[in-house]
């Protein structure tokens, strides 16, 4: 099957996928939403449903369920962390003059400093007011505080071509914004939307000027992912954040290993989490663009290995993976043997699975994270690993095994189960490449959990 083939048809087939970053914070948002609602009627939040994909979980001892209410109670509380005639204030003192400072672009004393900081504050505690300062008759809208925030940042300096301000208020919001996340939910949410989005430098076409994300944001975000006492949907947006910043930011080398391995006990201690929240660590690592920490270990990839593998993850997280290991720059000596192995592991037990439910549809989105570890989405990407300056034959071979499952489930509407001969092949083909060993690398110790190697 030609590879422009199965991309046409994957993409007229599941349609969304190409919007994944896009459709997790809309989820994340009515995560948000119904927690929200169900603290507002004093009622608990419904508990999560079991998977579909998989068989439910073992209930852990009643000793280890979390109790009832055991959630951050500011929650559910809003502070306002100015007045409404402070808000006033400035507006009518000191507001145009911020304005105008920071759209000019250029700081020239400590008083010019002063103001962008009076400024940050001004706008961010906005958002902690239960009431427009202007008109108290209505209640304050945190996304045309946000958006105002994101307009003023894109026009600062655009004329004169001097950011001095536009970083110093880049600076002064990510400080400031931590002030709000002990606030009610929306305002949290707000103001790591807000970091999310951030941007040091606007696309511009004409100069041929991509955007470039606002990497110092990493800090805060990475606080809300550590934090015990964030909830998970404000924990999804943060890892969107981060992954925005791996993708068009500019992070230094040591900045992004210091970001994995920040990441990858979240993601190990994320199993019991909502898979939305998983997949999202799972997504953020692969942005990163690195695969070795500062002592030259291939913990990244080690790291999507072990979730490729832990049957405690759903199918959806556990293919993510496998198509992140695809975007990965991997290099001529990565133990390509052993990650292809667990592709083609993998892809062997998601097809006993579907043989055993083939009419659900979200197969195809799964079988399709298959495919995209090996080929790129569109002509020209680098991901996938018949991209990589691996060991071709080795890659080759791995995808033959794949490609005809995944041409049978991405086949429009209710697809047959997988052939008898397909699945012998399969079998066969992983006795006959049983790795010699099952470590990343050879300076790393033997993982724990080695059932990709048996096909358990």
């Amino acid at each position: 099957m030609r590879q422009s083939t199965c991309s046409f048809q994957a993409f007229s087939r599941i349609g969304m996928l190409a919007a994944r970053m896009t459709a997790i914070p809309l989820l994340a948002t009515g995560l948000l939403l119904l927690s929200s609602s169900a603290l507002l009627s004093q009622q608990p939040a419904p508990p999560n449903q079991p998977n579909p994909e998989q068989p439910a979980a073992k209930k852990k001892p009643a000793a280890a369920q979390p109790k009832p209410g055991m959630q951050d109670p500011g929650l559910d509380q809003v502070k306002e962390l100015m007045t409404p005639e402070e808000a006033e204030r400035f507006r009518k003192t000191k507001l145009r003059d911020f304005e105008e400072l920071l759209r000019g672009g250029k700081i020239s004393s400590d008083a010019d400093k002063k103001l962008i900081a009076e400024g940050a504050r001004y706008n961010l505690y906005l958002m902690t007011l239960k009431q427009d300062p202007r008109k108290p008759e209505n209640k304050t809208d945190l996304k045309k505080l946000r958006a105002n925030i994101l307009r003023d940042i894109q026009f600062s300096g655009r004329v004169s071509g001097n950011y001095q301000a536009r970083e110093l208020y880049l600076e002064e919001l990510t400080k400031r914004a931590e002030d709000l996340f002990d606030n009610h939910r929306l305002v949290r949410f707000s103001a790591v939307v807000l970091l999310s989005s951030l941007d040091l430098r606007d696309e511009d076409r004409r100069k041929k000027l991509n955007r470039v994300a606002y990497v110092p944001a990493y800090a805060p975000l990475l606080k809300i992912i550590a934090s015990p006492r964030q909830p998970t949907e404000l924990k999804i947006i943060a890892a969107n954040g981060l992954a925005r910043i791996g993708e068009i930011g500019d992070p230094t080398n040591s900045r992004r290993v210091s970001i994995v391995e920040a990441l990858i006990p979240a993601l190990e201690l994320s199993v019991q989490e909502h898979s939305w929240y998983q997949r999202s660590l799972v997504d953020t690592l692969g942005s990163m663009g690195i695969t070795d920490n500062l002592a030259r270990r291939p913990v990244v990839v080690n790291a999507l290995l072990k979730v490729m593998n832990d049957p405690k993850r759903t199918w959806r997280v556990r293919s993510s993976a496998a198509y992140n290991l695809g975007k990965l720059p991997l290099k001529a000596n990565s133990d390509i043997k052993l990650i292809t192995y667990s592709i083609v592991d993998l892809t062997r037990k998601m097809i006993k699975a579907y043989n055993a439910n083939n009419k659900a549809r979200f197969w195809k989105r799964y079988f399709w994270n298959v495919y995209l570890a090996f080929k790129p989405q569109a002509a020209g990407m680098d991901n996938g690993l018949t991209q990589k300056p691996v060991n071709q034959t080795v890659v080759n071979d791995a995808y033959k095994q794949i490609i005809k499952p995944v041409k049978t489930v991405l086949q429009p509407g209710v697809t047959p189960p997988i052939a008898p001969d397909v699945t012998k092949s399969m079998d066969d083909w992983l006795k006959k490449n049983l790795p010699k060993n099952f470590r990343v690398a050879p300076v790393q110790a033997k993982p724990k959990n080695q059932q990709v190697a048996e096909g358990n």
